[in-house]
């Protein structure tokens, strides 16, 4: 097999099916899977224990919560294949997803890591917009502007994973603080098109929010302690007024705003074509 899909879950039991369906439901079949349990104490693992069947699926729980960025270390640790790919336990995967990113990284083997764009989807999985991000992300700013990746959408070299680990010192920031650390000697590309239906809109998020946003200060800090000074304060200055911006918005209950506004706006003939993907993938979970 070429690649292996890590999957780390956590009280994800209203999601999770549909997640792994939608890897079952990809048109690329040469992968296994690794379910990697992190402490649940709702029907998650139950669930994923119901796809055990599958020869290419394994469970692995140790009943100990410890985290997702010891457990995205883990799953690299565990793979054995050539590639390695993430998924969340609430997003859902297009059917071509894994196809098109296999083809790019063996035709281009200067890649390391392959990304997508992605439909910014809610908790009833209504689609509300494209995430885009930079077609060849290759400056820190692309990361602190977040258009580096999105980071359930990656698949890369498992060697490229073995050697830049991520760092258990910025909690929600994981993905941005590797990719500020690696990005000028790596190779990043992202597919134009979006192959992930990535759940952001209705979800409680203001907790994990201003943690994310604590954690890319502590990382603008550290990254221009020494250079660039007015850089440095534009960038803190930008990230408390988001901050505050979040914190005012979820008062009056109005957060989704600033979520969607993330966004590009769907054509109409994309929005149908995406909504007949989606609802394909889902009847077949029923």
């Amino acid at each position: 097999m070429l690649v292996c899909i890590g999957l780390s879950f956590y009280n994800a039991e209203k999601y999770l099916d549909i997640a792994i369906g939608s890897i079952l439901n990809q048109t690329y079949t040469n992968w296994k899977l690794f379910l990697l349990d992190d402490g649940s104490t709702d029907g998650s693992l139950e669930i994923a224990l119901s796809y055990a069947t599958d020869r290419r699926i394994r469970v692995i729980s140790d009943g100990e919560n410890k985290g997702l960025i010891y457990r995205l270390n883990q799953l690299v640790s565990m793979c054995d294949t050539k590639y390695f790919a993430r998924m969340d336990a609430d997003d859902i995967m297009h059917p071509d997803r894994l196809k098109k990113q296999i083809t790019l990284l063996e035709c281009r083997q200067e890649i390391d890591v392959v990304g997508s764009w992605a439909y910014s989807i809610d908790v009833n999985n209504i689609i509300h917009g494209i995430l885009r991000t930079k077609e060849n992300p290759n400056s820190i700013l692309d990361v602190f502007s977040h258009k580096c990746f999105i980071h359930p959408s990656i698949t890369g070299k498992t060697s490229w994973f073995r050697s830049n680990r991520y760092s258990q010192s910025y909690i929600r920031i994981e993905d941005q603080e590797l990719w500020s650390r690696t990005i000028k000697r790596s190779v990043f590309f992202n597919m134009t098109e979006p192959l992930l239906f990535y759940r952001e809109v209705g979800v409680p998020y203001l907790k994990k929010y201003l943690q994310s946003m604590a954690g890319e200060r502590k990382l603008i800090t550290v990254i221009y302690s020494k250079k660039l000074p007015l850089m440095r304060i534009c960038m803190l200055f930008k990230n408390c007024l988001k901050s505050l911006l979040y914190i005012l918005l979820t008062m009056f209950r109005l957060q989704n705003i600033l979520i969607k506004s993330r966004s590009n706006k769907i054509g109409k003939r994309e929005q149908i074509i995406a909504n007949l993907i989606l609802k394909n993938i889902l009847l077949k979970k029923k």
